[in-house]
Parts: structure tokens; sequence; C-alpha cells
């Protein structure tokens, strides 16, 4: 009771009497801290002085060094699903009261536009957004950036916030939605997401600039970068762009009184051009990090999901894709000081563009970095509609990645088949599929294999047996390699799948 008085008499002064503290702004009201694990909490004060961090029942101190930052750690605590308050000192003056914290399990949802995807333009938003009103689910949204700033340098930012799932979660990331409201049904406990995605966006756009040396390709487009941004006139290339804007609002008038639709454009056609920058947001070197990773360094989080590709799809940033890949992983789990965070990623859906190649890099990036994962999304995709609505799906999945392996639930099959070898005799190619301990089933008929024959790719005729893909030339040619569903617009030949629902990965094999 006496503990309660003091907490209501500090509320009641804080107006009048708070002292230097600041905090980054995901340490801050409906906050939602990591269970089981040393929380750090950082911020500002003034210089060398003393701070003192109360919440649940500890009492941590730490002293700010000359320029006034600070950091400390707080021990493990369980999850916890009450209403909590954390209060920062500074030299024993009240500094700042974070009201409402939860503790529970954290995570971030990474990636481009399809991991931006909200929830409201989802197949089933009506429902989910119902339904969501979880006190225990919380959000920590960024979305804009400072056209001034250009985040070319690394800078702090006070442009998110936590938000409460009430009903409100429409423009909430919903592979992120959905992923975190199965994992708090599944571990009763409270879960919350960090966001760090944007539409269009590259993986170097991902990482922080003392990555981008450390491997060619990421280099080269540094150095190209800082040539044209020593020649970049801003002024210019605005002029030019009010121009381009002046001539299409004429030209739609044109075409409305001709009784003619608006003209098609790129959807990023009415962007401006930045004055710092003369690339996209997306594709300038550093510039998300900077934006969204950077003012939440430090944050103890498990584990990310990432859903990207798109923008790494062609050219040499496709060849580079799985290295990219490793210094993302490498460079956030620096971010979040925490080596051992789990990061899953999507592999790209079926699309009309042709992204078997990075799928195929997607699933061996996975190889070469621990506590990773992939999850095949491949028959969710849309033909002309690079952002599926299917959306609850990707949550779900990643979810049962996160269920077997980070939560340890034997019952939970979140594998889905993948080409394990092949055996080639004469027009036969017997292709292996590691199964993880399920049955594989065949939906209608064989479709989406090939095999390669006198050089070049044809139709096999297929079967399965057990474990086994039984593939054959059509008319009894020596076969050479043997592939699956390597084509653009995949999903009417998906057909393997496991007993779970699952579809078997794509994937090429050649001797």
């Amino acid at each position: 009771m006496r503990k309660n008085l003091i907490v209501a008499f500090l509320i009641a002064v804080s107006s009048l009497s708070f002292a230097d503290i600041w905090t980054p702004a995901i340490y801050s009201d409906n906050m939602l801290l990591q269970r089981n694990a040393r929380v750090k909490i950082r911020g500002t004060a003034s210089a060398n002085a003393k701070v003192d961090v109360e919440f649940a029942g500890q009492k941590k101190s730490t002293k700010a060094d000359a320029n006034g930052n600070w950091s400390l750690r707080l021990d493990k605590m369980p999850a916890n699903k009450n209403h909590q308050q954390m209060i920062i000192f500074e030299n024993g003056k009240l500094g700042k009261i974070i009201k409402n914290v939860l503790v529970g399990e954290v995570w971030v949802a990474g990636g481009q536009s399809n991991m931006e995807w909200p929830v409201r333009r989802t197949s089933d938003a009506k429902e989910a957004i119902a339904r969501a009103k979880y006190p225990n689910l919380r959000y920590f949204g960024q979305h804009g950036y400072d056209t001034k700033k250009g985040h070319i340098k690394q800078e702090e930012s006070t442009n998110g916030h936590w938000l409460v799932a009430n009903n409100d979660v429409g423009g909430w990331s919903a592979a992120g939605f959905y992923f975190a409201e199965k994992l708090m049904k599944d571990l009763d406990v409270p879960v919350g997401i960090v966001y760090a995605s944007r539409g269009a966006t590259s993986m170097i756009a991902w990482l922080p600039d003392e990555r981008l040396g450390l491997q060619e390709y990421t280099k080269n487009r540094k150095a190209q970068f800082l040539k044209e941004l020593a020649k970049y006139d801003y002024k210019a290339k605005l002029a030019k762009h009010n121009k381009k804007m002046a001539d299409a609002k004429v030209e739609d008038a044109k075409r409305k009184a001709e009784g003619k639709p608006k003209a098609q454009r790129p959807w990023d056609f009415h962007l401006p051009p930045l004055p710092n920058t003369p690339w996209s947001i997306g594709t300038t070197p550093s510039f998300m990090y900077n934006l969204m990773v950077h003012p939440v360094r430090g944050y103890t989080v498990r584990g990310t999901i990432w859903y990207q590709g798109e923008g790494d799809s062609g050219g040499k940033s496709r060849e580079n894709f799985e290295i990219q890949m490793k210094q993302v992983v490498d460079a956030w789990r620096d971010a979040f000081e925490n080596k051992n965070m789990y990061f899953y990623w999507a592999q790209l859906p079926a699309f009309r563009s042709d992204w078997a190649g990075v799928r195929w890099r997607q699933l061996n990036a996975r190889n070469s970095i621990e506590k990773s994962g992939v999850i095949n999304i491949t028959e969710l995709g849309e033909i002309n509609e690079i952002h599926p609505q299917f959306k609850t799906e990707v949550g779900l999945r990643f979810e049962g990645l996160a269920m077997r392996e980070v939560y340890n639930r034997k019952d939970v099959h979140p594998y889905s088949p993948e080409f394990k070898s092949a055996k080639y005799d004469g027009d036969t190619a017997v292709v292996e599929f590691n199964t993880f301990g399920r049955t594989l089933e065949m939906r209608g008929a064989p479709r989406g294999f090939e095999v390669k024959a006198n050089g070049k790719w044809i139709k096999a005729n297929a079967v399965l047996s057990g474990k086994n893909v039984i593939a054959k030339s059509p008319k009894g040619e020596k076969v050479e390699g043997v592939r699956y569903l390597w084509k653009a617009w995949t999903k009417p030949d998906v057909c393997l799948y496991n007993q779970d629902g699952l579809p078997a990965f794509s994937f090429i094999n050649e001797k």
C-alpha cells in the first residue's frame, strides 16, 4: 500500500518536477519487454548523472557518461500480463514514468511491401479487426521520415510509438499481426511486434554503413551512390519532376474530355525526388537501417520475421542475394545485441515475374545462417498482384517455425518438403525429398516437373512413390537434370504437399 501511495504521489508531481531524462521512442508507454532476458534500457541524462531505473520490484543504477548517454540491463523476468510502470530517476529526481508495460515475447517484422501490407487489405480483414481486442498484443509502429535529414547518417528518431490491439489493427503489418496473434494465444503470454519494413526496399538499404564494405557488390553500390550524390542537382531534378506531373495532369484532362480512362503509370510516378539522395529511399545505401533499425538498436527481442526479396530479384543484386541476406542477419543481430536472435524469412510467392532463382537462393541462404529458417508460400501468389492478400497463412507459417524451433513445441510440424537428392538412370530421375517425418501427397495430376534432356528442359512424366517422385522424359531421352516449379507463374502447377498441407519447395538439380 505504501509503495502504491509513493507511485501515485510521483505521478501527481511529475508535471512539476522532471529531470533531464530522455529515452528513445521505443521505451515509452505501452511497451512490451522480452521475458527471460536481461532487457536493456537506455537513454540520455545530464552528463555524469546517476540514473536509477525501477521496474517490477527491481532497482538498477548506472552513471551517464560525459555526453549524457547511459544504459543498463534488468534482471531476467518471467512473462507478466499485469500493467506495470517503469520509473526512471536522475540524481534522485524523477525523470520519466513509462506506463502500461507488459513482459512477454518481442519480435521484429522486417522487409518490404509484403511485410508492410496492412491488415485492412487482407482477405479476412473484417474478421481480424473485429476480434482484435487484445490488451496483451502490442505493436511499435514506425512510418515517417524526415526529408531534411535524408537518413544518410545514423541519428535518433522520435518517430515511433507503441499501440495496443483494440479493434484498430487495420494499419498494422498483416503478416506481423497474424503471426503475433497466434503466438500470443499458443504461448498465453503478451506478444509485441517491432515494425521495421518499407515497400520497394532492397537489402542494401537495410545494412549499416560499416557493413557495406565487407562484400564486393555492396561496396561497389555504395561507391556508385557516392559518385552520383556528389553531382546530384536536387533543384534540377525537382523541376523536372514538377514538369512531369504538370504534363501528366494535362494528359489526364485531355483523356477525360475524350472519354478515356487515366493513363496507367508506374506506382512511384508521383513520388518527388529527395533533397539528400539521388536514389529512392528503398535503394539508398543504409537509408532504411538508419531510419528504422538504428533508432531501436539495443532493444531486447527474441527474433525477426522477414518478408522481402522482390527488390533484389534481378541483376547483380540477385547474383549476390545469399551473401546480402547473411549480411542483413548479422547486422541486425549486432543492432539488437543478440547473436542468437532467430531470423525467419518468407520465400517469394507465385507471380508473373521469374522468381524461381530468387526462391532457390532464399532457401540456400538458410543453410549458411544459424538459427534461421524459411517458409514456402509458393501457392499463395496472384499472377497480376505483387501483394497477395492471403497474409494470414504467411503469419501462421512463421508462427509454426517459431513454435517448433524457439518454443520447442514438438507437436507442431512447420516444415515444407524439400529436395534431398536425385539419382539418374537413363530416361529417369528419382528425386528423394526430405519430409521431416511427414507423408507426401499429390494433389491432382502430377505437374510442374521438368527434366533436362539433350540440353533442353522439357515437361516430365512424374509419379509419387513414398518419399520419392519418379520423373521420366516423355520419349525416352536420357535425363541430365530435374527441376520443379522452375518458372514464373507457378501457382497452377503446385501439386506436391505433405499431410499438413504445406507445399514442397521448388528446386533444380543437374548431373
